[in-house]
């Protein structure tokens, strides 16, 4: 059986805080700052100036989701990367997104030359991940250290790379204390995850 590199999407394949950042602008009339790693607590509308309130936050992500998933481009290096990591594993991506938006999801990667699977995952990633790579080498990489977490107590044996594309965000985020390895940019991950896959005894 194959290896498997399990991949999140935002921020590890294609770029979302900037994008988002220009759909709450022009849709919504809003500007998201990064002052802190913290979206609720970094919006605010321009007219007034006034915080917007978190409990408005998950109809703003839907929103985006569903209307704005096409200002998303891929990150730098990701798509030479996975077609050379394709030759000698499977690939999957793993996305906190509502299966209504899986669709678009799925439309967005082809255009920028990512033909890949697409599993709509809601809360910690570990249980999908843990089902996924059952019997197989596995890599899995995403920018949010809860779900390193999350996969570390529920599929120890698969590898754990911890990613941040958007340099903005970088800074922001601390190394994830789950993951095996902190690796922001894809010419630099592809030969971690080569290796790891090589290395690997099965999840």
């Amino acid at each position: 059986m194959r290896p498997l590199l399990i991949l999140d999407c935002d921020e590890v394949i294609l770029h979302f805080a900037a994008p988002f950042q220009q759909w709450l602008r022009e849709t919504q009339d809003m500007e998201l700052t990064f002052n802190s790693f913290s979206l609720t607590k970094n919006l605010r509308r321009i007219a007034d100036d006034s915080l917007v309130a978190a409990e408005e936050f998950p109809a703003l992500l839907d929103g985006f989701f569903a209307g704005g998933q096409e200002l998303q481009q891929p990150v730098p290096g990701v798509v030479e990367a996975l077609a050379d990591l394709r030759k000698d594993m499977d690939i999957a991506v793993l996305t906190n997104i509502a299966d209504a938006h899986s669709a678009m999801r799925i439309s967005v990667l082809r255009r920028a030359g990512l033909d890949l699977p697409v599993h709509a995952n809601r809360g910690p990633k570990g249980a999908a991940v843990a089902k996924m790579a059952q019997g197989r080498r596995a890599v899995f990489v995403d920018d949010l250290p809860p779900h390193h977490q999350s996969v570390a107590d529920l599929a120890a044996a698969v590898g754990r790379l911890h990613m941040v594309a958007d340099p903005v965000l970088r800074p922001l985020i601390a190394p994830a204390q789950a993951a095996h390895a902190r690796i922001d940019d894809w010419p630099q991950a592809a030969p971690w995850i080569r290796a790891r896959i090589e290395e690997g005894t099965g999840a």
